[in-house]
């Protein structure tokens, strides 16, 4: 039977060009390179605010789509639009083996009835110039990493519901005033999906409070061993805009939004004026932005493309996360922590619940004083034995390991569904 995935993203395609790279990421260029699956419909983030609204139209409705050369190694990929019309754009990948559709639209501001109405529309459009034989033998599966959406439940024909947990948005601060809705979709969620993966063991813990015990798994993140790599200690790191920085640099690669502790890096700073700290990210806050820039020993270098994020890595001295310690982070498991470590670095961090399973190749500092002494400890005590043991540990963290779990459990459940008579 051929297999179709309808994916409701955290995230716009176009998003994922421009190097914003995710959990969601991650899984869905495994489901687009994997043999098995003959189409992936992508939907792109479904705007639930004017602003974003704005933003998705000019950069998904408006713009052309093409895949990212630096995942595929082909350039200007072409895109044939199958449907448009003022408020939503559909665009078929020209590309080999799975078929790949582009859903991009605005009216989840207007009506969500209305996206799946639409969503429906296209995929009659996709079956009739599908490449697929038979249609009736198709196994539709939506999978979805976005908590504002829920409408596909009862809308939406399909024969495997998915939901992948990345992060609680009950507590991110910048959904507070959609907390109601959002425990109203969580709550569906928990009562409908077949399956359910969470990123961290609090998400676990959270859906068996609400009655959920059954087909909930907890597949932490993984890490792209072949993209994050180590150098050898002492080699040049090859990124220019490092070229004038004081060394020891201080690192860290990510956004730096409402969990980064702007306070204990205020600390850091002014009390070490001989190290650089290198925020290898963009700034969501306009005002932390300008406290920052007062220290001449902080470097912001705005968002890095994705296929440079190994070498800003592999500059740092010291690779940190000093993250506040709230509900939120309960919830999350770091990215960024497996990739400082595949690329060998020794990391300095707040005690997140993921940092329990590295404690042997990590350090790990409560309070602002301790933070500090950490990070000389790790400076004094790197060696190139060290890395190798952090290399080595990561090895069992791969993405392609943990997505090979996460489908070995779809396709136990699907035969389950699918048995023939």
């Amino acid at each position: 039977m051929d297999k179709e995935i309808i994916m409701f993203n955290m995230s716009s395609y176009s998003e994922w060009q421009e190097g914003v790279v995710n959990r969601n990421f991650h899984i869905f260029n495994y489901f687009i390179e994997n043999q098995d699956i003959k189409r992936v419909i992508a939907v792109d983030f479904l705007p639930f605010t004017f602003k974003r609204a704005i933003r998705n139209y000019r950069d998904n409705i408006i713009r052309k789509s093409k895949i990212p050369a630096y995942r595929t190694g082909r350039k200007n990929q072409k895109s044939k639009i199958i449907y448009r019309d003022l408020t939503t754009k559909c665009v078929r990948i020209d590309r080999e083996g799975t078929e790949l559709y582009i859903f991009s639209t605005i009216d989840s501001i207007f009506s969500r009835k209305l996206v799946i109405k639409k969503l429906n529309r296209i995929l009659k459009i996709i079956n009739n110039q599908s490449t697929i034989n038979n249609q009736q033998s198709t196994i539709r599966t939506v999978y979805s990493c976005f908590p504002m959406f829920v409408d596909y439940f009862s809308n939406l024909k399909s024969d495997l519901t998915i939901f992948d947990a990345i992060d609680n948005w009950i507590e991110h601060p910048s959904f507070t005033k959609y907390q109601s809705v959002l425990r109203k979709n969580y709550k569906i969620i928990s009562e409908k999906s077949d399956l359910i993966f969470t990123v961290s063991e609090g998400l676990k813990e959270f859906f068996e409070k609400q009655g959920r015990t059954k087909n909930v798994y907890w597949i932490p993140n993984g890490v792209d061993i072949n993209h994050f790599t180590p150098r050898t200690l002492g080699s040049d790191p090859g990124v220019g805009v490092m070229d004038n920085v004081l060394r020891p640099i201080v690192g860290y690669l990510g956004t730096i939004q409402h969990r980064f502790d702007v306070e204990l890096l205020e600390h850091l700073a002014e009390n070490n004026p001989k190290k650089s700290f290198v925020l290898a990210g963009p700034i969501w806050q306009s005002e932390v932005k300008e406290r920052l820039r007062k220290y001449k020993n902080i470097y912001l270098t705005g968002r890095i493309p994705y296929s440079q994020s190994s070498d800003y890595i592999n500059s740092f001295d010291v690779a940190i996360i000093p993250h506040k310690l709230d509900k939120f982070i309960k919830s999350t498991y770091s990215l960024k922590l497996l990739e400082y470590l595949a690329c060998g670095r020794p990391v300095v961090t707040t005690p997140t619940p993921e940092t329990k399973e590295f404690q042997d190749v990590i350090y790990q500092a409560v309070g602002y004083e301790e933070f500090n002494q950490k990070i000389n400890l790790a400076l004094k005590e790197d060696s190139m034995s060290l890395r190798d043991k952090r290399v080595e540990r990561i090895k069992r963290e791969s993405w392609e390991i943990k997505i090979g779990e996460m489908m070995k459990i779809i396709g136990s459940r699907a035969s389950k569904l699918f048995k023939p008579l």
